[in-house]
């Protein structure tokens, strides 16, 4: 497996060190490397297909962009707030 040296503002180093053995910072890293090249990858395909669809269609009018942020919205997935649970004293 290749190797690679990744530099650290020595405040978050200093941090790193008081922690200890406890993390796994090469794992870390790739993990939160693998979910933001996978980002970059989502906007790239997403970038295309609006590109197509303008080339073959016409940019999209201010009128459709706010139809589609309505619809959006509409079916986001908003988590719940979570409840505080009060013990019986």
């Amino acid at each position: 497996m290749p190797k690679m040296q990744v530099y650290l503002p020595d405040d978050l180093y200093e941090q790193l060190k008081q922690t200890g053995s406890e993390l796994n910072v090469s794992g870390i890293l790739q993990d939160a490397l693998t979910q933001r090249l996978a980002h970059i990858e989502r906007l790239r395909l997403l970038r295309e297909a609006v590109n197509g669809h303008e080339h073959e269609l016409g940019r999209f009018s201010p009128e459709e962009l706010d139809a589609q942020e309505a619809l959006d919205m509409q079916s986001a997935v908003r988590p719940k707030a979570k409840r505080k649970r009060h013990s019986a004293a």
